[in-house]
């Protein structure tokens, strides 16, 4: 795999990182915890229904791209389909309002919560055209085409929120207000989002498409329908729950953990976004595909670990650098790392079934895992349901939801790919997640009651603890020479430039 992919992919997600704590860190101190969680319930008001926009059609057209398919034919496929699943999905979004509202005459805590959705229509209509432009890149392998629209979309957000919150420029004194502008910031980003991956990528020569490639479409993607549904569902319905049993601030906080756990998995993300491409174009033996498994889950066990580990020892001092507010929500944080490492380590096994076309397999696990964050959430997160006492979790729940589904798919990835193929020296795939939490013992021994840490000091001890990680996994030999060089290559940033000017001068087509 040519290093400069996943290299620009984590340059994008290291920039996020920079800009995403800049742009947090506004909104925690300037608008607050509680404006954000009235955008943020706001956000998954909109989000739950986001399996209309998809249906599995954007893994199908990953994986028909991977595969040599005529890019220009399935590409017209693609939009004509995303054209009117957006226009469903809006509506869908607009009718569930009408019908809360006007019908069940339920309303909402405020009045800034039905406002924050109206205000995210433009980032509910483009999300659908971003997400379909960026399967396509996936398919193609082209990584910085994927990668510079998402950093100016982070550039945008955080021009927005420095005017619109810190600057504060409408002069808006009720903080709960706050969350209007948070809204109109994902807003305006996601429209330059979705115009420059056009102006970039021009994907489409458009003309009316061929009925049987969208009949293709829809018989490799209809066994990943459900797994869309259940996917928004689990993804939201804890925001929802939160929000209508206990308040705002609560939504803010768990949302709060959210936001620390995307930076980490945008850095896997870096390596699990190309594996379905990868998988679907491999040609060799079996126990080769197994050999490139194993270095797939070693690879991703490095990254993913050392920042798992780190975050839960420093958990308070990590939230307390965007808002003390946040320090009550350091033990679901915690939690819900343990989940992040064991989803992200199951990628690659269920992904195998996506890339053979056994969609069903990848759309059984997946579904069983949703469904356990779906069920746990209305079990646990309540205080009571139909006149039933329920235990009353709150974050804590949805936390405990999350390490549940988590485990449950990696132990079930496992199993079922370990039928078919055989992944050798698994013990040295899962060797680096072992020696980083002997690397965080003394930290949490030493710093683990501790609420808040200078920035500076945090960044320091992160510095030492990456240092003694991989000193030790040099020394244990559980990575060699050659492999620390293509370390060095990925993030080598002579070589990511060069590759990124090769890439956009060929066209797409």
């Amino acid at each position: 795999m040519e290093t400069s992919k996943p290299g620009w992919i984590l340059l994008q997600n290291a920039y996020g990182l920079i800009i995403g704590y800049l742009i947090y860190y506004i909104i925690f101190r300037s608008a607050g915890v509680t404006a954000f969680g009235i955008f943020s319930f706001a956000l998954s008001f909109g989000l739950v229904f986001s399996f209309v926009s998809d249906l599995g059609i954007n893994t199908a057209h990953t994986r028909m791209i991977a595969a040599g398919r005529d890019r220009n034919e399935y590409n017209n496929a693609l939009i004509f389909m995303k054209v009117v699943l957006t226009l469903t999905y809006i509506g869908v979004i607009l009718a569930s309002i009408f019908i809360w509202v006007a019908v069940l005459h339920k309303g909402f805590q405020t009045r800034y919560e039905l406002l924050s959705i109206l205000i995210l229509i433009p980032y509910f209509f483009t999300l659908p055209y971003v997400q379909a432009v960026r399967s396509f890149f996936t398919g193609t392998l082209e990584a910085a085409k994927m990668a510079i629209p998402g950093m100016a979309e982070s550039t945008t957000r955080l021009v927005a929120v420095v005017f619109f919150i810190r600057f504060n420029i409408f002069n808006i004194s009720n903080l709960n207000e706050m969350a209007l502008m948070i809204a109109l910031a994902y807003s305006l980003s996601y429209i330059v989002y979705a115009i420059l991956s056009f102006i970039i990528g021009r994907p489409w020569r458009f003309k009316w498409p061929k009925f049987s490639i969208m009949k293709e479409y829809m018989r490799y993607s209809y066994p990943l329908i459900g797994v869309a549904v259940a996917l928004a569902l689990s993804s939201n319905v804890a925001q929802i729950l939160i929000q209508l049993y206990f308040h705002s601030y609560e939504v803010g906080g768990y949302a709060g953990d959210l936001r620390i756990i995307s930076i980490i998995t945008a850095f896997s993300g870096s390596l699990t976004i190309l594996i379905l491409p990868i998988m679907t174009s491999h040609s060799g033996s079996k126990e080769e595909y197994g050999v490139k498994v194993s270095q797939m889950v070693k690879y991703l066990a490095i990254f993913i670990s050392p920042l798992t580990v780190f975050v839960a020892v420093f958990a308070s001092p990590v939230l307390n650098l965007w808002s003390n507010q946040l320090i009550p929500f350091a033990f679901p944080l915690q939690l819900i790392l343990v989940s992040t490492w064991f989803t992200t380590m199951a990628t690659p096994f269920w992904t195998h079934f996506n890339a053979i076309g056994k969609t069903k397999v990848s759309g059984a696990i997946n579904i069983i895992t949703y469904l356990i964050i779906i069920a746990l959430d209305i079990v646990l997160i309540p205080t009571y349901l139909f006149g039933i006492k329920f235990p009353g979790l709150g974050v804590t729940g949805a936390a405990l939801a999350v390490v549940a589904s988590g485990v449950t798919n990696f132990v079930l990835s496992v199993l079922i790919f370990n039928r078919e193929v055989r992944v050798p020296d698994a013990f040295g795939s899962i060797k680096p997640t072992l020696i980083s939490i002997i690397v965080g013992i003394p930290f949490y021994l030493l710093f683990g009651d501790e609420l808040r840490i200078p920035a500076l000091i945090l960044i320091g001890f992160f510095l030492l603890y990456v240092l003694v990680y991989f000193g030790l996994l040099i020394a244990s030999r559980t990575l060699s020479r050659q492999e620390v060089i293509e370390i060095v290559n990925v993030i080598n940033l002579k070589k990511i430039l060069k590759y990124a000017i090769d890439e956009l001068r060929k066209p797409s087509q």
